[in-house]
């Protein structure tokens, strides 16, 4: 980094925003909340970040933030040292809530450093490998969604040239869920499916023995990737899952820090593993860590369009990423916060040159979505 500016405030705060239709699953107020950073410079100019874990702790994200400042007003943005101090807090730095808000800290001082050398975050990393673009899939099927829905979110996918489709299993009864799958299955034809049973969200979960028997019905169907099939916290039931499943398994998105990264692989637990930019780990170790594993990997993003262009850079820095996630249902905040409304072109994105992540969050902007009382997720 080129800048020898210091940080002089640091901010967290969650918003509340309008969120589809107002009746989405998990979200008891009709509204989506999401947790925010705000770093400022000591020319006065600011950067944002987003933290994946505010979404089911909003309330957190203040006093979080105000415990780490201590670690981050003052310091220099020439050298990010300090995140490292972070990371080895004993017992609650390497992992968890604390992990998961520092990585939005991350991503704040990155679109911090970019606005003020005018670049995009992209080109700060000392790469030629950048790709510009990357394929997406278009995630949506909720786990209430009936066949007549899936076939409309997979009409309005094919629309937007679309040729990967997600959608959720797990709520449902297995006859009702397996009748879903066939109907995408079907209707996507040549085009990809992917599977998710969200059992790191849902609270009756599948055994590995209805694992292992949900998968085998799920052959016929081609399915590119079943995620979450168990719960990410039984790492060993995962490792017996694969070595049995001709369905590929993806998991990552439930974890936060290195050492659950690198217990998925050292047990080989995931035949595709999922990072998120706003929560797996800081932005310059997930690139290395990325780079460093031939696994096979995609993206979770499930926020803000800030999440989204924070992992789309990620995407596109990285050899290793195969897809990023395009979640389907629509997030008024994302419309108001995003210097260019993102296009997604036969199925693609590519990246803007905006600097930073081309994210400006404005005291306006924080008025008209401020918080929503007790509107973390919850089912």
């Amino acid at each position: 980094m080129n800048t020898d500016q210091k940080i002089t405030k640091i901010e967290g705060f969650a918003l509340s925003s309008e969120y589809g239709d107002g009746k989405v699953f998990g979200q008891p107020k009709g509204k989506k909340s999401i947790g925010f950073i705000e770093v400022t410079s000591e020319s006065g100019i600011k950067g944002f970040g987003e933290a994946y874990c505010g979404i089911y702790s909003p309330e957190l994200m203040n006093p979080i933030v105000k415990f780490l400042s201590k670690y981050i007003v003052g310091k220099s943005l020439k050298e990010l040292s300090f995140f490292d101090d972070i990371d080895m807090i004993p017992f609650i730095g390497y992992t968890g809530i604390i992990q998961g808000v520092r990585v939005g800290i991350e991503l704040a001082v990155m679109d911090l450093i970019g606005k003020i050398e005018e670049k995009p975050v992209y080109r700060l990393f000392n790469t030629e490998d950048v790709k510009q673009k990357i394929q997406c899939y278009y995630s949506g099927g909720s786990v209430v969604f009936s066949p007549d829905l899936i076939k409309k979110d997979i009409e309005d996918l094919s629309k937007m040239g679309f040729g990967a489709y997600k959608m959720r299993v797990g709520y449902q009864t297995w006859e009702k869920d397996i009748t879903r799958i066939d109907t995408a299955s079907r209707l996507l034809q040549n085009n990809r499916l992917m599977v998710d049973a969200i059992m790191g969200t849902l609270k009756d979960k599948w055994t590995l023995e209805e694992a292992l028997q949900k998968t085998k019905e799920m052959e016929s169907y081609g399915i590119y990737w079943l995620e979450e099939p168990l719960p990410p916290t039984i790492i060993s039931d995962y490792k017996k899952l694969i070595k049995k499943s001709k369905v590929p398994i993806a998991l990552g998105e439930a974890y936060s820090g290195v050492i659950n990264f690198e217990s998925i692989i050292s047990n080989k637990a995931a035949d595709i593993l999922q990072f998120d930019a706003t929560n797996s780990m800081g932005l310059k170790k997930l690139v290395e860590f990325s780079n460093y594993h031939k696994i096979r990997q995609a993206t979770h993003v499930w926020g803000t369009s800030l999440s989204f262009l924070a992992n789309a850079t990620l995407s596109c820095i990285s050899n290793n990423i195969e897809y990023l996630e395009y979640p389907s249902i629509k997030f008024k905040i994302s419309e108001d916060i995003v210097k260019e409304k993102i296009k997604i072109t036969n199925g693609s994105y590519t990246l803007n040159d905006y600097p930073g992540f081309g994210i400006n969050i404005t005291d306006e902007i924080k008025e008209k979505y401020s918080l929503t009382k007790n509107s973390g997720y919850r089912i």
